[in-house]
């Protein structure tokens, strides 16, 4: 399994509408984790929309360190909705994103080119809308440390960028701390070398923002 350093992606759900001759074209992204995620999402849009003349979709989700890419022209002319949406996506370098992009029809063609230009038009003003944040493997520690090596460990961690979950004070200092997945031996090191009763133990690595 091929793990990613980093990726980007979005934190909430937004929304946008452009109007092109006349046809109002509605784009709708949002944060997903899995394939379920996306078709829960998608059924959604088309309850919201279900009067509309098309409910193009695509999306992009890691999965299992490999991406997995799905789009649908629902009713456009192959080629030139769900295909233009996902290249946005794609060119924009972000994942675990679905767009939904909700066309009512104004009346007037806009051909085979027209078309291609709306949906990216929509994907990309729904993008500007957006929130979007880099994603780096993080690990969380479960430290514990007696009480004359605290203020040298928030020392480090100010140091370091370790962030400082959740704290709790007792006989000893009960610290949950997060960090990058490539900062754990450094962070290891430092708690080891604060005290000889000093303990470490991580979790699992996850995709997280640092803040």
């Amino acid at each position: 399994m091929v793990k990613f350093k980093s990726y980007k992606s979005i934190s909430e759900q937004v929304s946008c509408e452009i109007k092109i001759k006349n046809s109002r074209f509605i784009g709708t992204i949002a944060p997903v984790l899995s394939e379920g995620e996306a078709f829960l999402f998608l059924e959604q849009m088309r309850q919201t929309y279900r009067d509309a003349s098309h409910n193009v979709f695509a999306f992009r989700i890691l999965r299992s360190g490999s991406l997995l890419e799905r789009q649908s022209d629902d009713g456009e002319p192959s080629g030139t909705a769900g295909k233009p949406t996902l290249d946005v996506i794609v060119g924009a370098g972000i994942v675990n994103i679905c767009v939904n992009i909700t066309r009512y029809f104004g009346g007037t063609l806009l051909g085979t080119g027209g078309l291609v230009r709306a949906y990216q038009a929509a994907a990309r003003e729904a993008l500007s809308q957006a929130s979007i944040s880099e994603f780096r493997r993080l690990v969380q520690a479960h430290i514990i440390l007696p009480y004359p090596a605290y203020d040298k460990f928030l020392y480090a961690a100010n140091n370091n960028g370790y962030i400082i979950a959740d704290s709790a004070f007792s006989e000893n200092i009960t610290l949950t701390v997060v960090c990058f997945e490539e900062s754990a031996a450094n962070l290891q090191h430092t708690v080891a070398g604060l005290a000889q009763s000093a303990h470490i133990s991580f979790g699992e690595p996850y995709y997280g923002v640092l803040n």
